[in-house]
């Protein structure tokens, strides 16, 4: 009944969380305490929460079920698309002051300007590149572990960057 009711009697005494089910606020526990039970069996990724994996599983496998109906963009993750549609019906209101670029959104701006300040915090372990953002620093540390994670449904092309899939695929069709 406290579902229904939107009663949020579990309260978490470390934040404002609360939550009308236990196990959700034992779920969130974990958030503080820094426990990610739940582990990846393909890659270092771990999670507090089982659903989090499950999606993030997708990855490995390829599956993309989160689909625009407005052009071909997928993802994993809804989230991704939830942003992604957005870049439809907004207008670019977050501008470059240094260039005609434009965003719709403001976090895609601020990674913008790491560019054009030269700032590279993001750096490789292994050898001496650094990048502006994140995603591409793990994009380059797949060349450090082989790991080649895009592979063709269609042969046995695989590859360390989804750009270099997406340009092979153009071949099949």
């Amino acid at each position: 009944m406290k579902i229904h009711s939107g009663e949020k009697s579990n309260k978490c005494n470390q934040c404002n969380y609360a939550s009308s089910q236990k196990s959700n606020l034992r779920t969130h526990l974990k958030s503080h305490s820094g426990e990610k039970s739940n582990k990846c069996n393909l890659c270092d990724y771990a999670s507090s929460h089982a659903g989090h994996l499950r999606t993030h599983l997708k990855l490995h496998s390829g599956e993309k079920s989160n689909k625009c109906n407005l052009c071909d963009f997928a993802s994993s993750y809804a989230s991704h698309l939830r942003t992604h549609l957005k870049t439809h019906i907004r207008e670019k209101s977050h501008k470059c002051k240094q260039c005609d670029y434009a965003f719709s959104q403001a976090g895609d701006l601020r990674r913008y300007l790491k560019m054009h300040d030269g700032e590279k915090s993001h750096k490789c372990k292994q050898c001496d590149y650094a990048f502006s953002q994140a995603g591409n620093l793990r994009k380059h540390s797949k060349t450090h572990s082989r790991e080649k994670s895009n592979k063709c449904d269609q042969c046995d092309y695989a590859s360390y960057h989804t750009g270099h899939l997406r340009t092979h695929l153009k071949m099949h069709n």
